[in-house]
């Protein structure tokens, strides 16, 4: 079923929304990435701050993802692996109702950034690795730019259907 104009107005300023909210957490993210990869290592603040704003931009890359299936009603179905459905379903064009939210060559970053926001999350006693943020972050970097591309286009693709 395809959204009214009221529906789509509405994901367009979410998405606007956490686009915004992306592009300050990466502002915070610049200098931490540079502490990390300084020298003497690290310390527990500096890899803590990484992996929170790293944690939050995938959550508000999840918000996005969530209010895109909410609107085109690609319900997510398995309770328990709903993040990686979620995710993978937003690789997919579903015909006749709208197209790919991301490109395929975003989807290994994408679970890799899923599964780290997931360790951070529930992990209360275990010690990040600084070598894999670092590399989380350098990947980040990296694909950036396509990400945010990608998720604009959906978003003025939907602006011009109302």
């Amino acid at each position: 079923m395809k959204p009214e104009p009221s529906q789509i107005a509405a994901l367009s300023a979410m998405i606007t929304r956490d686009l915004e909210a992306i592009h300050r957490l990466d502002a915070e993210l610049t200098p931490l990435g540079m502490a990390l990869n300084g020298v003497p290592a690290p310390g527990f603040r500096d890899v803590a701050a990484a992996g929170y704003v790293l944690h939050n931009i995938y959550t508000a890359l999840e918000n996005i993802f969530e209010q895109v299936s909410r609107t085109f009603e690609n319900h997510v179905t398995d309770p328990v692996q709903w993040h990686r459905e979620l995710l993978t379903k937003m690789f997919l064009e579903i015909p006749k109702i709208r197209p790919a939210v991301l490109p395929a060559e975003l989807r290994g970053f994408l679970n890799d950034l899923r599964g780290f926001r997931h360790v951070f999350r529930h992990a209360y006693e275990f010690e990040l690795d600084v070598e894999k943020l670092i590399l989380l972050i350098h990947n980040w970097n990296k694909t950036r730019a396509s990400l945010i591309s990608a998720l604009t286009r959906f978003r003025d693709n939907l602006l011009e259907q109302i």
